[in-house]
């Protein structure tokens, strides 16, 4: 929800890449509206700098995003090449975005700071190169991990600082009190502040729902 708006996207994006845009009009949103394909969801994809990125936010530990990411990738090639009127017959080589893949990991088991997942590590029986490679970074958005991301984006930092208020309420109280309490301790204290006076019933709902998952 936060990252749906296109200036807190293209703020996570100028931090993550070393990048300082200021119109967030150059973002091209191009999540599929299905939103779902063979099972597989995606939280965000957008095109920027000829890439295109396939962002995922994830509370629990997950090995297998890169065979998710890459039955994704597959469709939303099939609907670039569509749009772009690419034929796959041509001579000539045809160009496609670049594909980044990042996940934004924020569960309680303990990960790293950044790490990657492969595709090959789920091949069975395999041994030299992979023939078809696909690298997934994780970075880990939990309070008091990848400082200088957090302090280059401020969304994310407020975000990091809401679910640890939320945690720490946890052990005391329901969870829906839990996030209550957290969501009035932020109003109070200007974190996200915007967003969750605009959102607060359903940002509640979708974190009571993460908890519960």
């Amino acid at each position: 929800m936060l990252f749906s708006d296109k200036k807190n996207l293209l703020s996570l994006y100028n931090a993550l890449n070393g990048r300082d845009y200021r119109d967030p009009d150059l973002l091209e949103i191009v999540t599929l509206d299905s939103a779902i394909y063979m099972g597989v969801k995606n939280d965000l994809a957008f095109i920027l700098d000829c890439n295109i990125f396939l962002w995922e936010h994830q509370s629990t530990y997950n090995p297998n995003i890169p065979l998710r990411d890459l039955l994704y990738i597959a469709k939303e090639y099939q609907k670039y090449v569509k749009q772009k009127k690419i034929s796959l017959y041509s001579t000539r080589q045809q160009k496609l975005p670049a594909p980044r893949f990042i996940v934004f990991y924020n569960g309680k088991s303990e990960v790293g700071e950044r790490f990657e997942h492969r595709l090959s590590d789920a091949y069975e029986n395999f041994s030299g190169e992979p023939e078809l490679e696909l690298k997934v970074t994780v970075l880990n958005i939990n309070e008091g991990h990848n400082q200088k991301l957090m302090e280059q984006c401020q969304i994310l930092k407020e975000y990091a600082d809401f679910v640890a208020r939320v945690r720490q309420h946890q052990k005391t109280l329901p969870v829906k009190t839990a996030i209550e309490q957290a969501v009035q301790e932020c109003i109070q204290e200007g974190i996200l502040k915007e967003f969750l006076l605009k959102n607060r019933a359903e940002a509640a709902e979708k974190e009571n729902q993460r908890l519960r998952f």
